[in-house]
């Protein structure tokens, strides 16, 4: 199953992602990157041996999400997006 995490390059979403890959799914990461850094698609490659695609985006853009889950024939979404501070939030 194809997978688009949003947040994916987080520390949760990014753990999520190698689970992911491990059970044999694909998975696409899609991050604004305010909270993490694309670098971890590359610890995240090197860890489970497969191509994870970062789209960077904010989730706030409904046109991109949806161009991102039409392009990579997406099945499923997980929503880890978000910021850390509740004040960042409101």
């Amino acid at each position: 199953m194809k997978t688009l995490l949003t947040g994916g390059t987080g520390y949760i979403g990014s753990h999520v992602a190698a689970a992911l890959v491990a059970a044999g799914h694909d998975v696409v990461c899609f991050d604004n990157l305010a909270n993490s850094d694309a670098g971890v698609i590359d610890r995240l490659e090197a860890i489970t041996g497969t191509a994870i695609p970062l789209i960077v985006g904010d989730i706030r853009d409904g046109d991109a999400l949806r161009r991102v889950m039409a392009d990579q024939d997406v099945e499923a979404v997980i929503h880890f997006a978000g910021l850390k501070a509740v004040g960042e939030s409101v």
